[in-house]
């Protein structure tokens, strides 16, 4: 057989081969690429799990550095919405901007604390359903369109939906106006809303999250 006519017949083969299935190059190249579902800022809650520690305690120390900042210190508890009962083993965790208003990262965060950056942590209620958050306290964004808050999600036993609650932000912030108190979005876990009151240079609230046993 001529080599010209042996060249088209290859030729031919080789075409149809790749019309035939265009999808190998693309999906050998996705499995050549690592793709973090979790490294995008509105990936789904669960992603704020993904790289928490196992030896987590009642106590979320985010940082205790006065360099970043004033101290803050929130004591808290959950409870349902029943019987007002404690509610053991609920992990929450909790993010927020630094005393700029920005969520200022170390460099070392992965998934989705790359967006939240390096003010976050993740605590488990205690048996009698307490929680502490040990961190600074955190500033309005620049633009000073809503209060300075830190965000929280909750994720109960048994591998329920975690889910958003209410932001805790501070009764004190002229930001927490009529209109912020009018519009949180979440029924579940109640108000956000706290006081703060400074002593010893360290600033505290109490923060009661109610919750829904479903």
């Amino acid at each position: 057989m001529p080599l010209l006519i042996k060249l088209s017949i290859c030729t031919l083969i080789f075409l149809s081969v790749q019309c035939a299935d265009p999808r190998i190059n693309v999906q050998n190249g996705n499995n050549a690429i690592q793709v973090d579902p979790c490294d995008d800022p509105d990936a789904r809650i669960s992603c704020c799990f993904a790289n928490m520690p196992s030896n987590v305690t009642h106590q979320m120390i985010i940082t205790e550095s006065e360099d970043d900042g004033e101290i803050l210190l929130i004591s808290g508890r959950v409870i349902n919405n029943i019987d007002s009962g404690a509610m053991p083993n609920i992990l929450i965790y909790g993010y927020h901007t630094d005393k700029n208003g920005y969520y200022t990262k170390a460099g070392t965060e992965s998934g989705v604390q790359k967006w939240h950056g390096k003010f976050h942590g993740w605590c488990k209620t205690n048996d009698q359903g307490e929680f502490e958050i040990r961190t600074i306290r955190p500033a309005p964004y620049p633009d000073n369109t809503i209060p300075a808050h830190i965000h929280l999600a909750i994720q109960k036993p048994h591998n329920s939906k975690p889910f958003y609650i209410n932001d805790i932000v501070f009764s004190e912030d002229p930001l927490t106006n009529e209109q912020y108190r009018s519009s949180e979005p979440y029924e579940d876990g109640g108000s956000g809303i706290i006081d703060l009151k400074k002593r010893d240079s360290v600033w505290k609230g109490e923060r009661l999250i109610i919750l829904s046993e479903q």
